[in-house]
């Protein structure tokens, strides 16, 4: 048992949704925690555990017993200070012996408020406890980006590789003229500390940033810009 619990919550914060006996489903939609008639009689979740990393929450509750529950719903919340947060649906679990979510769509250095509701045939529980969770902060930028034009048409971006041994690639974007940042290519490896753009047009301004990314997915602050004027 305290082996799979490990197994769980090492999962959890490599961003793998774990679902046990069922997967989640997502709802884009914002839904209404009051849409369906609610039973006080229905079980709520009870002593939830929690894991934080940068890009994922994962929970883990106790098996509900009670044969009356069907499914459990997440719901979550950006907390504003208001006295009424709104509540989305962020997923539904379709089978009351799954004991685990992982929300893989959260950001860096953010709270959330997390709800869960159980429902059954024709009634949902009432919204269990509010649990509050912020995830970790970004990790640092790339510290030194440089781009030069070695031969016309050609942009080479140099960069000091990235620190933390965490990182796996890099994401290089690509901006015209001051319009929005693009993605131009990845670039494997921590320790390569350049990429060649070989696509610019002759006369135009480009921008370009290194994003470092680590193997949770987790992406770490841009990089400052540095344009080139293509000759």
């Amino acid at each position: 048992m305290k082996k799979q619990y490990r197994v769980f919550w090492a999962l959890s914060l490599i961003g793998v949704s774990l679902i046990v006996s069922g997967c989640a489903e997502a709802i884009g939609e914002v839904t209404s925690m009051t849409a369906v008639k609610t039973d006080l009689s229905m079980p709520t979740l009870r002593d939830i555990k929690t894991v934080v990393g940068k890009t994922s929450v994962g929970f883990e509750w106790k098996p509900i017993t009670d044969k009356r529950v069907e499914g459990i719903d997440v719901y979550r919340a950006t907390p504003t200070g208001s006295r009424e947060e709104k509540y989305i649906k962020i997923a539904t679990i379709p089978n009351r012996f799954a004991t685990h979510y992982v929300d893989t769509t959260v950001k860096p250095d953010t709270t959330y408020d997390y709800t869960f509701k159980t429902f059954g045939v024709l009634f949902g529980s009432a919204p269990g406890k509010i649990i509050r969770v912020k995830t970790p902060p970004a990790m640092p930028a790339v510290s030194f980006v440089k781009a030069y034009q070695p031969a016309p048409g050609v942009i080479k971006i140099l960069w000091t590789p990235h620190n933390d041994p965490r990182v796996v690639d890099y994401i290089i974007q690509r901006r015209l003229n001051g319009g929005p940042w693009k993605y131009l290519a990845t670039v494997k490896g921590r320790l390569t500390p350049e990429y060649i753009d070989e696509s610019a047009a002759k006369g135009r301004r480009y921008e370009y940033r290194v994003i470092a990314r680590s193997s949770d997915g987790a992406q770490a602050l841009p990089s400052r810009p540095v344009s080139v004027t293509v000759e």
